[in-house]
């Protein structure tokens, strides 16, 4: 199946021309809008401390995403292709094992992923071993139907697990620990960890075993990730955007072996690594340790449990530019901003939790890329917040002026920004201004507001969510402590700005 051909009702890969022609006119009339207020308003020389302070923000913001953008391309287009074609495309591993965890996939998204995996399979010519989470009989029905049809390419077995919705982490520790015990596991066999809403393409499993096959350091790779989205267009929009920074990020990082994190997607696994006993055990009790909160057991995330196990014991990771999975996008009920604050706090949520003890395995153990880009992860979410402060602080003294040459200041650079993820992704939308914006500020609230709660959880698609209680501290401080902290973080930065315009 060609994924560029997928053709799911209600899912929908880009805008109509008119519609993106009306996002056109949207963006050039803020734009002009914008200038007809700030010539209308009246004028005043902003202090030089206010634009040194911008300057030097912006310089070193910017300097960092040119240097992913240099680091990005010459992995794409350099190192990569090498790394391709020292591979071993024609030596195949001896076994595919497979978990897929489907919970309430509709059939018009089951059908179209299991007909492109056992496409797949039976093309690659492999034995496979399969594990299927399941939580609804329709999605039953498809998976035994199309496994029936792999039978007559390669020998198959098939294994069902009831998916309970507690979440996918119990049900994935026990499909690896069924595989693990049925039957010892091949030095050379794969194993593959998926979503049951993404859509493989021709030729992924020769590609990713190629390389495993290779290059016997190397413990994972995943791929790039296209969304084809049920929803609005500024949502739809949104998903493109954030899979064109994912693919600008993993491309740089992937230059020293490191990626953020092997998507639940779609990543491969060397099946000795996964099927140990200490990496099913994290998968199911993966958890953080917090000074107020004590123990958190982790919720969601478990493709950030599987990267950080992988990066703990030192295996490298790799991350494939050229090879590309479709996920269907299912955006959560309500409008855009419900459905991307929901989104946001359980990713960031996950970030945070793994941010936290993987910047502690040091820079020796982590890289020292991954390790800066680490701690870049936990700075930048201040930063962002100080341009906008500043903007209204400035304000207060000198009127709304201010905050419209801010706006100027915003598209102008954010527009850069998007140029350099655009050069390295070659998809552009006249959206992806202001959605990126939005998300580096909303997004830098909410990781705030995530780091002071590191125990607030939410699993968006099963309605899971978690609060783990400290009962060595009493329960009222408990209760404001994190909202004090809140609240004094909030103060310093503002207290900061102010001393920063003198």
């Amino acid at each position: 199946m060609n994924p560029d051909k997928l053709v799911v009702k209600g899912f929908h890969r880009d805008d109509p021309t008119h519609v993106t022609v009306l996002w056109w006119l949207f963006f050039a009339g803020l734009l002009l809008g914008l200038w007809a207020i700030y010539t209308i308003l009246p004028s005043d020389k902003v202090q030089p401390e206010v634009l040194y302070t911008l300057g030097i923000i912006g310089a070193w913001r910017y300097g960092w995403k040119t240097l992913h953008l240099l680091r990005g391309l010459y992995y794409q287009y350099v190192r990569y292709p090498v790394l391709s074609s020292l591979a071993d495309m024609t030596k195949k591993p001896s076994e595919i094992l497979l978990v897929i965890p489907c919970y309430r996939t509709t059939p018009e998204i089951s059908a179209p992923v299991f007909k492109a995996l056992i496409d797949e399979i039976g093309n690659f010519g492999v034995s496979c071993r399969a594990v299927a989470c399941v939580s609804d009989e329709s999605d039953l029905g498809i998976i035994e139907t199309q496994f029936d049809k792999l039978q007559d390419k390669v020998p198959v077995s098939l294994y069902i697990i009831d998916q309970d919705g507690t979440g996918k982490r119990s049900t994935m520790a026990d499909a690896l620990t069924l595989l693990a015990e049925e039957r010892p596991v091949s030095k050379d066999a794969i194993l593959v960890l998926m979503d049951a809403d993404t859509v493989l393409p021709e030729g992924i499993l020769k590609k990713a075993s190629g390389f495993l096959m290779r290059y016997h350091d190397l413990g994972a790779v995943t791929t790039h990730n296209k969304p084809i989205v049920k929803g609005n267009s500024l949502i739809r929009q949104w998903y493109r955007q954030r899979m064109c920074q994912r693919h600008f990020y993993m491309s740089s990082l992937s230059l020293t072996y490191r990626v953020l994190v092997l998507t639940g997607r779609f990543s491969v696994y060397r099946a000795s690594l996964a099927l140990s006993p200490d990496f099913i055990d994290n998968l199911r009790y993966d958890h953080v340790k917090h000074w107020r909160y004590g123990r958190i057991r982790m919720l969601t995330g478990d493709d950030k449990s599987t990267w950080y196990y992988v990066l703990k014991e030192r295996w490298k990771m790799m991350y494939l530019p050229d090879v590309t999975v479709t996920c269907l996008e299912d955006a959560p009920s309500g409008g855009f901003l419900k459905a991307s604050l929901s989104l946001m706090t359980r990713w960031y949520g996950n970030m945070l939790r793994s941010n936290i003890r993987a910047i502690a395995l040091g820079p020796r153990q982590a890289g020292w890329f991954l390790w800066f880009c680490l701690l870049d992860q936990r700075i930048s979410m201040w930063t962002t917040l100080i341009g906008p402060s500043l903007a209204l602080v400035v304000a207060t003294y000198m009127g709304t002026k201010v905050v419209i040459a801010y706006l100027f200041w915003v598209i102008a650079t954010r527009s850069l920004n998007v140029l350099l993820i655009c050069v390295q992704s070659r998809q552009f939308h006249p959206i992806f201004v202001v959605l990126l914006w939005y998300e580096q500020l909303i997004g830098s609230l909410v990781k705030v507001y995530l780091f002071f709660h590191p125990n607030v959880q939410r699993w968006t698609r099963q309605g899971i969510s978690g609060v783990v209680e400290d009962k060595s501290v009493s329960g009222q401080i408990k209760r404001w402590l994190p909202h004090l902290q809140t609240t004094a973080a909030f103060s310093t930065l503002l207290i900061f700005v102010m001393w920063l315009y003198g």
